[in-house]
C-alpha cells in the first residue's frame, strides 16, 4: 500500500522510524512528512500566520524514502504532503506516539488530529501510540502493528471514522489480545506550578498529574490497556452529540 507516515513527536522521534521501518519491511510504498520539531498536545491546529516550510531529509534505514521535515503541525504536515510534496496515500498511519493517547486526551493529540485530518480528506487513517513516554519496546509495537495493519484496514468504510490504536509497553509476546473499547475521562490537575525566570518574571508550568482513574469494573480504553491488551478505538470528526439533539429541538427550534 501506499502510506503517508506522520506524527506529533517530530521527525526525529524513534516512534516514526521503527513504524516506517516495519512498514518498509513488509514491502509497503512510505513517504513520510512528519513536523521539523516536538508537537506533542497542539491538537488539530492549523497554522495560518507564517509560512510552512519543508526541507527534505533521510532517516537511518530509509534511505530512498521520500522524506519531510516540515515547519508546521501533524495536520499541516497531513495536508503539505499530499497537496504540495507528492504524497499520495492510500491511507495515513500517524506515529508511533511516545505515550497514549487515551480516553480525552485523545482531543489534545496532534497523534490523532493528524489521522483526523486524513479522515477529512477521505483517506483511511490511524493513530498509533505507545503507553509510556520511553522507547523501550517501540521496535515491538511497531513491527506488531505492521502486522496488523491488514486487519485494522478491513475496518474502512466511512471516512469520517478513524482508528486509534494503543500499545502496551512490554514485550509483544506479553500482550494479551486485543480488545475494542470506548474512551473515557482523563482529567488532570488545573494548577499549574509557578516557576520564576531569570529576569523575574513568574512562568507557569502545566503539572501532568492525573486526577481520574479507571474502576476495575471499567470498559473504557486506558482499563483495557491497563490490563495488558492492544485497545483500539473507532472515533469520528463529527462531534456532534445525537443523544441530545430531540431534547435541543424542543427547545430551541421555532418558525420566526
Amino acid at each position: 500500500m501506499r502510506i503517508l507516515v506522520t506524527n506529533d513527536d517530530g521527525i526525529f522521534a524513534a516512534g516514526i522510524a521503527e513504524l516506517a521501518l516495519a512498514l518498509k519491511r513488509c514491502g509497503h510504498e512510505l513517504f513520510i512528512g512528519a513536523p521539523a520539531e516536538n508537537q506533542s498536545c497542539v491538537s488539530h491546529g492549523l497554522t495560518l500566520s507564517r509560512p510552512l516550510y519543508a526541507k527534505a531529509e533521510e532517516l537511518p534505514g530509509l534511505a530512498g524514502i521520500p522524506t519531510y521535515a516540515i515547519t508546521g503541525t501533524p495536520a499541516d504536515c497531513v495536508r503539505l504532503s499530499i497537496g504540495n510534496l507528492g504524497a499520495d496515500p492510500e491511507v495515513i498511519i500517524s506515529g508511533i506516539n511516545q505515550a497514549p493517547n487515551l480516553g480525552t486526551d485523545a482531543l489534545y493529540s496532534g497523534t490523532v488530529s493528524a489521522a483526523m485530518e486524513g479522515a477529512m480528506l477521505g483517506i483511511p487513517s490511524i493513530a498509533v501510540s505507545k503507553d509510556t513516554f520511553d522507547t523501550e519496546f517501540m521496535d515491538e509495537a511497531a513491527e506488531f502493528f505492521a502486522d496488523m495493519l491488514p486487519k485494522l484496514m478491513e475496518f474502512f468504510g466511512p471516512a469520517e471514522s478513524i482508528l486509534s490504536v494503543n500499545i502496551p509497553s512490554k514485550k509483544r509476546s506479553e500482550y494479551r489480545g486485543v480488545r475494542v473499547a470506548r474512551t473515557g475521562l482523563q482529567s488532570y490537575m488545573l494548577a499549574y506550578a509557578e516557576v520564576p525566570d531569570p529576569d523575574g518574571r513568574i512562568g507557569y508550568h502545566m503539572q501532568s498529574v492525573k486526577l481520574t482513574e479507571c474502576a476495575e469494573d471499567d470498559d473504557t480504553d486506558e482499563k483495557m490497556m491497563r490490563d495488558g491488551f492492544v485497545v483500539v478505538t473507532p472515533l469520528t470528526y463529527d462531534i456532534t452529540e445525537y443523544r441530545r439533539m430531540e431534547r435541543a429541538k424542543e427547545l430551541f427550534e421555532t418558525d420566526l
